[in-house]
């Protein structure tokens, strides 16, 4: 999928992220004696056609896909691209999407052979050994296929309890890392920057989230296996910057301080960003957190109304927020705050409180999007009680676009409230001032300018 599909007018300012999954999958597997290859068609910016052709050139025997929701038609244009030139090949798709809808998928979708549900990396490495052998795929836990055309969802297969267990991420496999992959320009402020995940989870419980994957159980790397993949990740690929890309980077206090004790005794000096609930923030872990090189933490506050906090089961209050984004500024660490427009029982009056706190809080940055409904999430079934959606999993992605709109309001009032957010946060003096320091390639310079000449 290109960056133009999921950001829209937004893509100066959109991100590459490594596929992770597809990373760790491919280091076990050549652990195991395999050879794997990686194409990242996302990174290497390739369309279809052009995505067939490059597959086909490595003369697969079996073909695995990442398949979150924004991707999943694009996915499987491809697979039926391939099939229709290679019938024979095994095509075999995993992530969000397909674990959560594993019927839906198998008969939407008639070019995957084989879905991968959950953590993938045991799951796929047993398919490959039953394809090669002939064994019953039924005793496979976390797989889903046909059996005569009848969709077969197996058991489900058990949470991997010891990450470190798994080879490191097969980053070698992918294009150059710092040309081909960068964070959202306002979470990093330098390049080339990268985005890692050291653990699978979240404790939260929002509505609004797709928790069909991992559950509410956190299973984590060890501080020496994270700190080791980044000292890879600078010393073999020249990243200077780092985004923690975890649900919740601060939650566990006794793991976080070991890992940035670990930074600061090994002499890591890499720069980080990292992701947080307001709920986890205290002058302890801000003192090791400055200490260890952070420079921004990026709050899921997603709205200024306790109304719409509550409907979605955020657990915070308006207070713990004003209190975690002070407390955070007060250390020198810049505040990022990410907020959420249109979700069901949005009003105008609960934007206009989201804009109103946006202004108060004086944060450096913020992230607006409308709500996507996610299948996997508390809401999604009942998001026809709430307001019109019509399902399209290509529009899903994508910050243009206005998938569900709320009873008593309109498309066109929550993008107006979108902008009139940015605005809240961008259109003042000191942010001016500190434009400069926004601009690490020319694609940033060029969007930036079309903002401000817009507004």
């Amino acid at each position: 999928m290109r960056i133009e599909q999921l950001y829209g007018s937004f893509a100066e300012f959109g991100s590459v992220s490594a596929p992770v999954g597809l990373c760790y999958i491919a280091a076990k597997l050549r652990a195991e004696g395999y050879p794997v290859s990686i194409l990242d068609a996302e990174a290497l910016q390739l369309d279809v056609p052009s995505t067939v052709e490059k597959i086909l050139d490595y003369a697969p025997d079996v073909v695995g896909m990442s398949c979150k929701t924004a991707w999943v038609i694009n996915a499987h244009r491809v697979a039926e691209g391939l099939k229709k030139r290679r019938p024979q090949l095994s095509i075999v798709a995993g992530g969000h999407h397909v674990t959560i809808l594993p019927e839906r998928s198998l008969r939407e979708f008639p070019s995957f052979d084989y879905l991968v549900l959950g953590e993938g990396e045991i799951t796929f490495s047993e398919l490959l050994v039953a394809l090669r052998s002939g064994h019953d795929l039924a005793r496979i836990p976390g797989l889903a296929f046909r059996a005569d055309g009848v969709p077969v969802i197996t058991a489900p297969r058990e949470r991997i309890k010891d990450l470190d267990a798994i080879p490191p991420p097969a980053y070698d496999l992918l294009p150059t890392l710092e040309s081909h992959y960068w964070p959202i320009f306002n979470n990093v402020e330098k390049l080339p920057a990268f985005s890692v995940i050291l653990s699978r989870g979240c404790t939260g419980k929002c509505t609004f989230c797709d928790r069909g994957m991992f559950g509410n159980r956190i299973t984590r790397h060890g501080p020496d296996y994270g700190v080791t993949l980044i000292e890879k990740l600078r010393d073999e690929h020249g990243i200077k910057y780092l985004v923690f890309d975890d649900d919740n980077f601060l939650l566990n206090k006794n793991y976080l301080v070991r890992f940035l004790d670990d930074m600061v005794e090994r002499r890591v000096k890499v720069p980080f960003s990292c992701e947080s609930r307001v709920d986890t923030i205290d002058e302890e872990r801000l003192v090791q957190l400055k200490r260890a090189g952070c420079r921004q933490i990026m709050f899921g506050i997603e709205s200024g109304s306790q109304k719409m906090l509550d409907m979605m089961n955020k657990g915070i209050s308006i207070d713990q927020i004003r209190e975690a984004v002070k407390i955070t500024q007060k250390h020198g660490i810049k505040t990022l705050g990410y907020f959420m427009l249109g979700y069901p029982g949005e009003t105008e009056r609960t934007m206009a409180e989201t804009e109103k706190l946006i202004k108060e809080l004086k944060l450096f940055d913020v992230s607006v999007q409308t709500f996507t409904p996610l299948p996997g999430a508390e809401i999604y079934s009942r998001v026809p009680e709430f307001g019109d959606y019509v399902e399209d999993w290509e529009k899903s992605g994508c910050l243009d676009e206005v998938v569900f709109v709320p009873h008593g309001l309109t498309a066109s009032k929550i993008a107006e409230y979108v902008k009139r957010c940015y605005d809240a946060c961008y259109n003042r003096p000191y942010q001016w001032l500190m434009a400069p320091t926004r601009i690490h390639t020319f694609k940033h310079f060029k969007g930036l300018m079309r903002y401000y000449f817009a507004t």
